[in-house]
């Protein structure tokens, strides 16, 4: 039996009306710090795992659980590490914590919110300074998104247009976050820079995230 190139069964008309319901809006210039700490942040939002469509300017719940499989690969990230594409330990849901019952999600790490312009905030949890397994794979993400950075192509030219591996709606949503942030380098005229300058320029991405609520 032949492969189905389309196991979704989602046909072209359908895909182009969820493209057009996710494509971002209202770019705008941005400094370098704030385009590295969204990249940065997107990413750990789109690491998670999740099977619906975002909608922009609704609140989502990041969750992490401890996974039961190690070294496996991240397709956003393409090297080995233990957040993988099925056994990543961060969980995104539409269920808020003090709604979830009996349901395991695992810890709570921070609401998230998809801007119009298809990037993601995070405010973490106020216990995030009491999760220490959590903390530590975040500090695993930054490292790795640093490493995977530290190169001289573009940062512009490298961001993730097409993961193939992804699901459907992450898919699309790494596509529009790209897209996103491909234009805010346009306008603010920081094309062209390699992606490892941009790492010396602005070190510290992704640490605010690590560091707050970190000390009493």
């Amino acid at each position: 039996m032949a492969k189905n190139p389309n196991p979704q069964g989602k046909g072209l008309v359908p895909i182009l009306a969820e493209w057009d319901a996710i494509t971002p809006r209202l770019v705008r210039v941005k400094s370098a710090p704030q385009i590295m700490g969204e990249y940065f942040t997107s990413l750990l939002v789109l690491s998670a795992k999740f099977g619906f469509k975002p909608v922009p300017e609704k609140s989502y719940y990041l969750y992490w659980k401890k996974p039961s499989a190690k070294n496996t690969v991240n397709p956003l990230h393409k090297i080995e590490q233990p957040t993988a594409l099925q056994q990543s330990p961060w969980r995104l849901s539409l269920i808020e914590p003090e709604r979830l019952g009996t349901l395991a999600m695992g810890d709570f790490v921070g609401s998230c919110i998809l801007q119009s312009d298809m990037t993601w905030t995070i405010e973490p949890s106020a216990s995030i300074a009491e999760q220490t397994e959590a903390l530590e794979d975040l500090r695993l993400f930054h490292q790795q998104f640093h490493d995977n950075n530290n190169h001289q192509q573009s940062l512009e030219a490298s961001l993730p247009f097409f993961i193939d591996e992804l699901p459907f709606y992450r898919r699309l949503a790494a596509t529009a976050l790209s897209s996103s942030l491909s234009r805010s380098i346009e306008i603010s005229q920081l094309e062209n820079i390699p992606a490892s300058q941009w790492l010396e320029s602005n070190n510290d991405t992704g640490m605010a995230l690590l560091q707050n609520k970190s000390k009493p």
